[in-house]
């Protein structure tokens, strides 16, 4: 690997000087048990900051390893005069790392490798020194892509785990995307990344953005993702056996009911339920089973009698339920794609159409604000048609810092019904997860809704002594799309 500045600084004195940094660091979590709270967070700020440096000075390493390693240098490469098969082997042996955590630095690594050696000359060989023979051929990235992706994993701005996420959800070009719109949704994805959103949401984020540039390749993946499906068994020592269940997107959405259903309660799920259904929701949250336990015998008397057979079983009753969300232009044309509440998952309009046409479907208008467009009659909880709607409108929770889907959710009075004397109307209602709604009413906190359809959290002076708005943004994909089309 060739580099401008390689000459300026000297790689191994900068290591060793991070070593002795790191050795002076207090170890003891005694001596940050005294710290102002204040003195505290700016610690944990400057550990977080630290962790992603080191994470991309890590991958460097890792992707020069892979780069001495390299396939055409055959048994003459690093790797494999070392004694090791591949880069990832030598990693994981030299470094401590899992196999995972080699993998994830390797391929930002070599991402970062590239785009530095971009416009240099290729080298066929390196040996022991580290020299090089030189080809000629110009160099250029495999997923030039990525590039806003490798420039902040340099500046300390991403951890290699998001990183990794982004390139993963991204995908790569083909005849319906162009390379330069994935640069400019990777740069998009990389600066909600600086807002706060963990590597796990963003890699949904990235599936979602290409999802929307590449709606014809939905069925496509949604095929490939249904040839994956399955279920393999091994038995165990002790006369048991454990089974592994690979799903495609729509199998899964219906799991994720079926288990939701017979284990909510027990996991602070959803506390109100129907009338008839509190007293199956009181014996689920007391039974001595753990979750996982429930959720095994559930699914086996399923297995046995089938979903519908045994109402008391489970919390409801019938055939699991997806929840999927359309745009009626998209559904109507055929052009687009719909999406899995809960998961953000794409699914294509012909699947849709499938699955409307065994099922019920329910028609809901919003404006281009994502006002709903409807009337409902006033009571104090919300009806089930209304818990609908909320569901699509907001996709899940929605404080900030949250990723709960709507099956989780309980729907919360913006304007309280006895201290505010508001309403159980559609523009009154917003969805938070159990843990959020105590907080919600417990610790202060208040909601705004302005005229455009926007969400504010409003945090109470004992948290924030200027109250100082925090967005709310939809977790609706649905919506999102409506807006954008807008």
């Amino acid at each position: 690997m060739t580099s401008a500045a390689a000459g300026t600084i000297d790689p191994l004195a900068a290591w060793s000087g991070v070593i002795d940094a790191l050795e002076k660091l207090p170890m003891d979590a005694l001596a940050l048990r005294g710290l102002d709270e204040a003195v505290f967070l700016s610690i944990n700020d400057l550990q977080a900051m630290a962790s992603r440096l080191l994470g991309a000075g890590g991958a460097v390493v890792a992707g020069e390893v892979a780069y001495r390693s390299r396939p055409s240098l055959g048994h003459s490469g690093l790797a494999q005069r070392k004694g090791f098969r591949t880069p990832e082997r030598m990693l994981t042996q030299t470094t401590g790392m899992t196999r995972q955590q080699a993998l994830t630095a390797v391929s930002v690594g070599t991402l970062m490798v590239e785009i530095a050696d971009e416009g240099g000359a290729d080298q066929v060989g390196v040996d022991e020194v580290g020299v090089d023979e030189v080809t000629g051929e110009v160099l250029a990235p495999t997923r030039a892509w990525l590039r806003p992706v490798a420039v902040a994993v340099a500046a300390g701005e991403l951890s290699t785990s998001a990183a990794q996420a982004i390139g993963s959800g991204l995908g790569s070009p083909n005849t319906s995307v162009t390379a330069q719109q994935l640069e400019q949704a990777a740069a998009r994805l990389v600066a909600e990344a600086g807002a706060g959103i963990d590597a796990d949401r963003l890699g949904k984020r990235a599936r979602e953005q290409r999802d929307e540039l590449d709606g014809a390749g939905v069925r496509l993946r949604e095929d490939e993702a249904r040839q994956t499906r399955g279920i393999t068994h091994f038995p165990l020592a002790n006369g048991g056996g454990k089974a592994i269940w690979t799903m495609d997107p729509e199998t899964y959405a219906q799991f994720t009911d079926l288990y939701d259903r017979s284990t909510s309660p027990k996991l602070g799920g959803v506390r109100f339920v129907a009338k008839e259904q509190s007293a199956k929701a009181e014996l689920i949250a007391a039974d001595g089973r753990t979750p996982v336990q429930l959720a095994s015998d559930a699914f086996l008397q399923l297995l046995r009698l089938g979903a519908g057979a045994n109402p008391g079983f489970l919390l409801g009753s019938g055939a699991p339920i997806i929840r999927i969300t359309v745009r009626e232009e998209a559904l109507e044309s055929g052009e687009g794609f719909a999406t899995i509440e809960g998961s953000g998952a794409a699914l294509s309009i012909p699947t849709v159409h499938r699955l409307i046409c065994g099922g019920d479907s329910i028609r809901m208008g919003f404006d281009p604000h994502g006002n709903v467009l409807n009337i409902e009659r006033e009571q104090r909880l919300y009806s089930k048609r209304q818990g609908e709607v909320l569901a699509v409108k907001f996709g899940g929770c929605m404080d900030p810092n949250c990723d709960r889907p709507p099956s989780w959710c309980e729907r919360h009075h913006i304007l309280q019904w006895v201290r505010d004397n508001g309403k159980t109307l559609i523009e009154n209602g917003i969805l938070l997860c159990k843990w959020h709604h105590l907080k919600y009413h417990n610790q202060g906190y208040e909601i705004e809704r302005d005229t455009f359809g926007n969400y504010w959290q409003i945090p109470p002076t004992s948290i924030d002594p200027e109250q100082r708005r925090v967005a709310m943004p939809l977790k609706s994909n649905a919506i999102a799309q409506l807006w954008r089309a807008s």
